[in-house]
């Protein structure tokens, strides 16, 4: 199995923003990393803060005191979405570097602050869209054509306690939307960076669980210059699948669980699947070569989430705000 993980000295002192699933994920992956150390836990939750930094061998702090602290380097936003951009402009303001958590903003102008705090500052800003780094270079840097056709297809069940756990789950301003938005988020990251920014979406959605949180969807996507995209997302009962399929006169590429293959011209190439752990802690690689000025950030920029972002945007314009199906 392939790594991306590349081990150095000299770790930036990240703080943890937020006590939930993924800043467990975030804890795990800088330490798989090798490139950071984290040294503060930030919470409304005191118990689950104390618990996560027992877990990170950090402290836990307020807010206002990590970003006072000059021997904290980054912050890694791992809230709700809605405070995504309070927390992540106030620490980039305070020359402080920024991971943040998919899906990154709720809206394209929300995106744009972040980006232009990271502008004045100076500080790096990067995304966790992880699967990025399951794309082979050759399929980021080769033109895709008008003629691209990509197919993508996400069938993660979850129950309906799941969107009832917390609060901020189930109210669509607060979560940035549902199934797509947390789990389709990747597929269609990783097709933006490949067929550039889209144009027009259109499609289906079904609430089943709460109003606005969409559980079910199909989308048809357009993308400028022509490509054109098939989206089917579901949170129903199904076997477990995620792939994306991209096909382009003589140029194939499919990103599966299974790995990733990339054929042009008969020449094929096959890339082992990277678990998501690595695919976080690659992530923090660029961070830490970010802060370290050795390199800005590329792959993983913050900047790269915006066709992402506008098009999650039109989900949340397609899918009904009203009583979920029973």
């Amino acid at each position: 199995m392939t790594s991306r993980i590349h081990r150095n000295n000299n770790p930036v002192g990240i703080a943890v923003v937020g006590c939930g699933r993924a800043a467990r994920q975030h804890v795990e992956a800088v330490r798989l990393a090798g490139a950071g150390r984290i040294v503060a836990v930030v919470g409304v939750d005191r118990g689950r803060a104390d618990e996560l930094a027992r877990m990170a061998g950090a402290t836990p702090r307020s807010l206002d005191d990590v970003l006072a602290d000059t021997r904290i380097d980054a912050v890694a936003v791992c809230t709700p979405p809605d405070s995504h951009v309070s927390i992540a402009t106030s620490a980039l303001r305070a020359g402080k570097g920024v991971i943040v958590e998919k899906p990154v903003a709720r809206t394209s102008d929300e995106l744009e602050t972040m980006l232009a705090a990271a502008k004045a500052s100076g500080a790096p800003a990067l995304a966790m869209l992880q699967h990025r780094g399951s794309l082979p270079d050759d399929a980021l840097t080769d033109q895709w054509t008008a003629d691209a056709t990509a197919t993508i297809e996400v069938l993660q069940p979850r129950p309906r306690a799941h969107y009832l756990s917390n609060a901020w789950k189930h109210y669509p301003d607060r979560s940035a939307g549902g199934h797509i938005a947390h789990l389709a988020v990747h597929c269609l990251d990783m097709a933006c960076q490949l067929l550039g920014t889209p144009t027009r979406v259109t499609g289906l959605t079904e609430c089943r669980d709460a109003a606005g949180i969409e559980t079910r969807a199909t989308l048809a996507i357009q993308f400028a210059g022509g490509p054109l995209m098939s989206v089917l997302s579901s949170a129903h009962p199904a076997p477990p699948s995620e792939r994306l399929h991209v096909v382009d006169g003589d140029r194939e590429l499919l990103v599966t669980d299974k790995g990733t293959e990339y054929r042009v011209a008969g020449r094929a190439e096959s890339l082992p699947p990277v678990p998501p752990p690595e695919l976080r802690a690659a992530v923090y690689q660029e961070l830490r070569a970010a802060v370290r000025g050795e390199a800005a950030p590329d792959r993983h920029a913050l900047r790269r989430a915006r066709d992402v972002t506008a098009l999650l945007a039109e989900v949340r314009r397609l899918t009904p705000v009203k009583e979920p199906v029973s």
